[in-house]
């Protein structure tokens, strides 16, 4: 009888195991379940319409545009976004327009990007791939927005603009250049230039690039170069100038008759006035002063370049390709905030001006024969003044 009793408690207890068991198993879908919905509730984050949700000063600080011109970029943009040539994109579900927004709120530096992709619902790596992809796209229609003067009109008209500020003829465009830190993707440089052996990851490389922009009287880029700072044996500023598209053009008589400013970085040459670095009469004095009047655009055009889009005063990050692609989308963005009459960069007091940057250039130095252009200019129309 007991041995009967016994064995019956052993089915009990063996009844009783499996019991706890099936619970356990149990307890832990539920919780596999439960985690999974936090998971997917954590990715799957909130996301919100900044033009509907954002009053205007608030949406112009933080897209550095107004509403109406953003609207205007949307529906230039979107067209060419709905292309499918990222299908990674596709399987992140971020809607056409938020795409355009938060890669214009992240190009203007206000806030730390992981904060910016934060606000959009999207993760800082997803928030790499749209960037690049709206700075691809915008980057394309470059030829329609930065472009010098081509018809004869055209070309009148600029340089009447210019002539009205100080009475200087013939100018067709102010020169300015500038650099821009890049910090190079670190793996993509391994591979390509196999120059890192080990098992430890390779320090990130910073290298220079550097900006030559032409500006029009009205602050509106009319040509960009953009070079790293391994194609400039002697990174100045005229050497910059002399691999440039700009000075081919001009040495082929597209402009003839018709001249760039520069400052004193640069090299005096047939299509390029600087600055007469030590006047000693007048007539010198007199060009100098209305040359600073009308080179001050240039100098404009690339403050609020820079101020409007605050990544390009920080540092760019991935490959040169990107940057570049990066920095034209910039510029075409920049135009068209110039066209539009955008006020939301000059309603906002307090940002710094931006000094433009010109690390390791040497002042330009010319010969007699490159300034006898200038000297008989200077001669005909600032000797009788």
């Amino acid at each position: 009888m007991d041995d009967i009793n016994v064995f019956q408690q052993f089915l009990k207890d063996v009844k009783h195991l499996k019991d706890l068991e099936l619970q356990h198993v149990h307890n832990k879908r539920c919780s596999q379940n439960k985690g999974s919905t936090i998971n997917k509730a954590k990715r799957r984050r909130p996301r919100f319409n900044p033009l509907e949700e954002m009053n205007e000063i608030e949406f112009r600080k933080k897209y550095r545009y107004t509403k109406e011109n953003m609207r205007r970029i949307i529906e230039i943009v979107r067209d060419d976004l709905e292309v499918d040539y990222y299908a990674p994109m596709k399987r992140n579900q971020v809607p056409i327009d938020l795409q355009i927004l938060s890669a214009i709120r992240f190009f203007g530096g206000t806030e730390h990007p992981e904060l910016s992709a934060m606000a959009h619902g999207v993760s800082l790596h997803t928030m790499a791939k749209i960037t690049r992809r709206v700075a691809a796209v915008l980057s394309s229609k470059a030829s329609s927005y930065i472009r010098m003067p081509a018809t004869l009109s055209e070309k009148e008209r600029m340089m009447r603009s210019f002539q009205s500020l100080s009475n200087m003829p013939q100018v067709i465009g102010a020169l300015v250049q500038t650099t821009v830190r890049l910090q190079l993707d670190s793996s993509r440089v391994q591979a390509s230039r196999s120059c890192y052996s080990g098992t430890e990851s390779p320090a990130p490389i910073e290298e220079l690039v550097h900006l030559q922009v032409v500006a029009d009287a009205e602050h509106k880029i009319r040509d960009l170069d953009i070079r790293l700072s391994e194609e400039l044996d002697l990174s100045t500023a005229p050497e910059l100038f002399s691999l440039s598209r700009i000075k081919e053009r001009f040495e082929q008589n597209e402009f003839r008759g018709r001249i760039l400013l520069g400052n004193d970085s640069l090299s005096c040459s047939p299509c390029l006035f600087t600055p007469v670095q030590y006047p000693k009469t007048k007539a010198e004095d007199l060009y100098n002063h209305a040359h600073a009047i009308t080179f001050a655009p240039a100098i404009k055009c690339l403050n609020v370049w820079m101020r409007r889009f605050g990544i390009l005063g920080s540092e760019l990050l991935g490959t040169f390709g990107s940057a570049k692609q990066t920095i034209t989308a910039l510029a075409v963005l920049h135009n068209m905030a110039m066209e539009w009459n955008d006020p939301s960069i000059d309603a906002d007091s307090c940002l710094s001006v931006y000094k433009p940057n010109f690390l390791g250039y040497a002042h330009g130095t010319s010969t007699i024969e490159e300034q006898r252009n200038r000297n008989e200019f200077i001669k005909s129309h600032f000797s009788n003044n």
